[in-house]
């Protein structure tokens, strides 16, 4: 008789199993297995056999991607589908250097180079350029400007290979905190050979040539990448003598973020070969560090390495695009695309791709054109990717917590238990990313649960959205929620007998061109339509009852048409002269060239149903701001109500601290990147 239950994994089972089998042999029949010193035999053929039914089920496990849990299998199941895990990512910064040159012979230089290395320390890090950069020197003030300086974290490191064709060599990066991004791979004709062939990374054969000169990286064990070149098939084949010249950044990754004091280290030189001490550069930091990350996790490389794979190295479907794109670029967090088809009126011929980054600012202008550029070559037909922006809502949530004050816990203690279990409901739903709606029921239910004393919980909800206007320029901007607002009753209001309505949509402070000196607002009139004022301190006066349109339906709000200059009070820059109207009393501004350019008015909107509020779009970011919390003994009365006359601008006038969920490093962020 054979044993019986070969699938049992369990010692006990297996013990049993085994001593099931000897009891059917006759010379074991009527044998004491728990008593005797058998059972001690017994207890290791179980052990025997349960350790290797385990290592047979884990090998097993670790020949499949989804199943597989040790870095170094899933790295080499995902090789296969010809997948390549990012490295480990520097930090980097922004910074501007202006150096004053000296005369010689009574003419300044005609330019001047930062030599690529070692440039700025700053928060116990070396940072370095990856390349000389060369700029022009004023000859009016003898003043050097180096601009937009992008700055990494680390050390460079060169290492070499002498090819050996006799013999089996594999070309590795050797530094398992390397870069890969800045590896640079040179190739020399011999030791002593100052020349070079530069050559290029490589991750398909369809464009790689027999003289094509390319190599292709792959991950190894250790977290180290490998580097193969051609056969002279497909690209060229390194010759036996020649010198492999790797170059690339040993970086402690996310350690260097945030830092934001520097100073200058480097090296500048002048187009006579002159060089300048550090005491003739002065350096501004202009974007403090940001976007150093760790290495591809696990969970990110099977993830992503069946869904790179599906994409073929081109872009039918919007997912591609999505999965292309968190490929190209490190510093997405989370990505979207959708076809143009799918608005409202539809745009052909165009895709959609929305970036979350890292660090929580948007792109600019030129990342973007760049992504774009990137995309085309996987773009099918004719279809032209475009990046644009995350919509981002902002919803502020007040909470009101009532407690027993017999059961044991003080308001300071309930408060605490309360944030963090907003933060906790924050990651288990993953608010603030795409594709996400807010539920108050969930956060409720969160809250209430968070302390056995809190007996009820409330909340109050509004709505902040940013309007981005063009300066000096009369245009119309609209803004949605993407869900109805709050419509309440008309009621008679002072005796005058016209119908009024409490508005439900407020602004930030703004000033116009033909009022520069006017600190205004808009609100809605309660019946579709939006109207100015600025507060003088004792009452309301209204400059426009037409400024713009409301459908309370859809929640879309039009603004305008309408020239704002800049943003109110102290947003007057530095520069602009301000005089007082002796007929109004109220401050205009005389130069109005020195106003700035990026301006964003908040808007906040009251919605009709606060239990629920969704995305607008596929590109909507529903932000939490994090949220004050008032904890009050049973039998307090807390707001029933949101009045917003009683929300005044100081409550999100300002850019908005959104509930730091540990998704993005730098939350909140409504500011685009000026350098990268």
């Amino acid at each position: 008789m054979q044993p019986n239950n070969l699938t049992a994994l369990d010692f006990e089972d297996i013990k049993s199993s085994i001593k099931s089998y000897l009891r059917t042999r006759t010379e074991f029949s009527d044998y004491d297995f728990d008593g005797s010193s058998l059972s001690y035999l017994i207890d290791l053929l179980a052990y025997n056999t349960y350790y290797t039914s385990f290592n047979a089920n884990m090998a097993m496990n670790e020949a499949f991607l989804p199943s597989a849990t040790i870095r170094d299998n899933v790295v080499n199941l995902a090789k296969l589908l010809n997948y390549v895990p990012r490295s480990i990512t520097a930090s980097k910064a922004c910074v501007k250097l202006e150096l004053t040159t000296q005369q010689v012979n009574g003419a300044y230089p005609t330019s001047v180079t930062l030599k690529k290395g070692p440039v700025a320390s700053g928060g116990a890090y070396i940072w370095n350029t990856l390349s000389d950069i060369t700029v022009s020197v004023n000859q009016t003030t003898g003043v050097a400007e180096f601009d937009a300086v992008t700055v990494y974290e680390g050390s460079l490191v060169t290492f070499s290979y002498i090819v050996n064709t006799f013999g089996k060599q594999t070309y590795k990066v050797p530094s398992e905190d390397a870069d890969i991004s800045t590896l640079v791979v040179k190739v020399r004709p011999n030791e002593s050979s100052t020349q070079f062939d530069l050559y290029s990374r490589a991750e398909t054969v369809a464009t790689v040539t027999p003289t094509t000169r390319s190599y292709f990286l792959s991950e190894t064990e250790d977290m180290r990448y490998e580097i193969r070149f051609g056969d002279d098939s497909v690209g060229r084949a390194v010759k036996d003598g020649e010198v492999i010249d790797l170059e690339y950044l040993v970086t402690s990754g996310s350690d260097g973020n945030q830092v934001s004091t520097f100073a200058f280290i480097g090296r500048i030189e002048d187009n006579a070969g002159r060089a300048y001490a550090s005491a003739n550069v002065a350096l501004t930091m202009k974007q403090k560090s940001q976007q150093g990350d760790g290495a591809e996790s696990v969970e990110s490389i099977k993830y992503n390495a069946p869904r790179y794979y599906s994409a073929q190295y081109r872009a039918v479907t919007a997912q591609d695009y999505a999965i292309i794109t968190k490929n190209i670029y490190s510093n997405a967090d989370a990505v979207v695309a959708y076809g143009g088809d799918s608005l409202n009126p539809p745009v052909y011929g165009k895709v959609y791709i929305v970036i979350k980054t890292k660090t929580g600012s948007n792109l600019n202008d030129a990342t973007k054109n760049q992504i774009a550029a990137d995309l085309r070559p996987y773009a099918m037909a004719s279809i032209d990717p475009v990046v644009v922006d995350p919509d981002d809502i902002y919803i502020n949530v007040k909470v009101f917590a009532l407690y027993d004050t017999g059961c044991g816990s003080n308001p300071s203690e309930i408060e605490t238990d309360v944030s963090k279990s907003i933060t906790d409901w924050g990651i288990q739903t993953k608010i603030n990313n795409f594709n996400s709606t807010f539920r108050a029921q969930q956060l409720e239910k969160a809250i209430t649960l968070s302390n056995n004393c809190i007996t009820d919980t409330s909340l109050q909800t509004t709505i902040l959205k940013y309007v981005k206007p063009n300066t000096n320029s009369t245009n119309t901007y609209c803004v949605a929620t993407g869900s109805n607002l709050y419509n309440s009753a008309p009621s008679r209001d002072g005796g005058d007998g016209d119908c009024k309505k409490e508005p439900v949509i407020l602004s930030g402070t703004f000033r116009t061109a033909d009022r520069p000196g006017v600190d205004q607002q808009f609100e809605d009139d309660g019946y579709g339509k939006l109207r100015t004022f600025y507060n003088t301190g004792i009452r309301k006066i209204y400059t426009s009852d037409d400024a713009g349109t409301v459908n309370y339906d859809t929640g879309q709000v039009c603004f305008g048409p309408v020239n704002i200059i800049s943003t109110g009070g102290a947003g007057l820059p530095a520069g602009a002269v301000s005089i007082t109207d002796d007929t109004t009393g109220i401050g205009d501004i005389i130069d109005t060239t020195l106003l700035p350019t990026d301006l964003q008015i908040p808007v906040q909107f009251i919605p009709a149903n606060n239990s629920t509020i969704p995305a607008t779009t596929p590109g909507t970011i529903i932000n939490i701001i994090t949220p004050t919390i008032t904890v009050a003994p049973v039998g307090t009365v807390v707001p029933p109500t949101i009045p917003l006359n009683s929300l005044t601008p100081t409550d999100f006038n300002v850019t908005p601290v959104v509930l730091d969920i540990p998704t993005i490093s730098n939350p909140g962020s409504l500011n685009d990147s000026s350098c990268f």
